[in-house]
């Protein structure tokens, strides 16, 4: 714990983690609080599902064009446009919404207006910390995202099974109002300075190793949106509404304690051998989930399956910035969230369909397989186009 001390201890840390709370609680938040509104709404598996690929998928397809905007005009604009729209559009989504149709399209309406949070805290930190910390701070944003996503979903369902619906759809807005408003008032978001492009260097879409981590995030991509659907309709199906959120919940302690680990324990680990073999590890717990019934043991096995996330999810954001274009700090990652967000959203949609057709365990069965390709894919990249994310960050 003490490389996480010291890390807060820099002036302006501690203010960069707790102005991204509430924003990212707002996230957090999001994907229930739309499946238990719009199921109370139209008492339809289906729709609830779509509604929450909608908001996935819209969100996914423009975040690179987001990430764009903050490499070029800086976070202060981008934000200042869209926090205020996200949080009008969960408040209208809540109190506006009719039917199904209605429903969906301002669910994606809420994806449009998605706001960089995350997009904009990370750059931030190399700015903050020496190039020797990177990993510990990166590690440190990763617990805390993991925190909260923690407490999102149980709040977010809390709101929509205890009040309503409309309750957890203005509480979401309301958050991200909160958040964002105190991370548009830093000054290291105020005074970010986005990174220079290289003359002559290749495009995203032109370079081999961001090529196979667009392959890599649409395997792992569909798998997640698969399991965002799966485990709450599980839940429902099982006439276990309530255990919908503290498994979700589960995977995001397991996320949080595995991101203390990458932190304190894997300093000397080459990012892509890292990021490849925690893949393999949580892609071998996820193969039997679908066996797995709601309640408890559902909740342990997806603490141990989420283990290894906290880890990767640091290795990860190494890899993408060891092999990406210069000049795309904010870009790069975008692009390859708006490809994973966008195999999430389809991954929603097929699981809410085949929960409400064929069961929730049907749609979990290909997880692990997913999962697992995935790994082979960065374990075959890391020979490749990877190679330079094999030395130490």
């Amino acid at each position: 714990m003490k490389n996480y001390v010291e890390i807060l201890r820099i002036p302006g840390a501690i203010r960069l983690v707790v102005s991204s709370i509430p924003a990212r609680l707002a996230y957090a938040m999001s994907g229930l609080a739309i499946f238990f509104h719009v199921l109370q709404l139209t008492h339809s598996l289906s729709t609830a599902g779509f509604a929450v690929g909608a908001y996935s998928l819209v969100s996914s397809l423009t975040a690179a064009v987001r990430g764009h905007a903050v490499d070029r005009f800086g976070q202060t604009t981008p934000l200042l446009i869209l926090v205020p729209g996200f949080s009008i559009a969960c408040w209208v989504l809540g109190f506006v919404a009719q039917d199904a149709a209605s429903a969906i399209a301002l669910s994606g309406l809420v994806g449009l207006l998605a706001p960089p949070i995350n997009l904009s805290i990370r750059p931030l930190w190399k700015d903050l910390v020496d190039p020797e910390q990177v990993r510990t701070a990166y590690a440190l944003d990763s617990v805390v995202m993991n925190g909260v996503s923690l407490v999102g979903p149980a709040l977010g369902s809390w709101c929509a099974l205890h009040f309503s619906g409309t309750t957890a759809m203005a509480v979401t807005g309301t958050s991200m109002l909160i958040g964002g408003s105190a991370l548009l008032s830093s000054k290291l978001s105020r005074e970010w300075v986005p990174e220079p492009p290289v003359p002559g260097e290749q495009g995203i879409f032109k370079s081999p190793a961001m090529r196979l981590l667009a392959v890599e995030a649409i395997l792992i991509g569909v798998a997640f949106g698969l399991l965002d659907v799966a485990v709450p309709a599980a839940a429902t199906l099982a006439g276990m509404k309530e255990w919908a959120a503290p498994t979700l919940g589960a995977i995001a302690l397991g996320g949080l304690f595995g991101g203390i680990a990458a932190g304190t324990w894997f300093h000397n680990v080459a990012p892509a051998r890292g990021l490849y073999f925690t893949g393999y590890i949580f892609a071998i717990i996820a193969v039997p989930l679908f066996l797995i019934p709601p309640g408890i043991p559902s909740m342990i096995v997806m603490f141990i399956f989420a283990l290894p996330i906290g880890v990767t999810q640091v290795f990860y954001l190494e890899v993408v910035d060891m092999v990406r274009p210069r000049g795309a700090a904010v870009a790069a990652q975008a692009t390859l969230w708006t490809i994973e967000g966008s195999a999430v959203a389809l991954g929603n949609s097929v699981a809410g369909f085949i929960a409400e057709h064929s069961g929730a365990g049907i749609a979990m069965m290909a997880i692990g397989p997913l999962l697992l390709l995935a790994a082979v894919v960065l374990h075959r990249g890391s020979r490749g186009p990877l190679v330079a994310a094999m030395q130490r960050f």
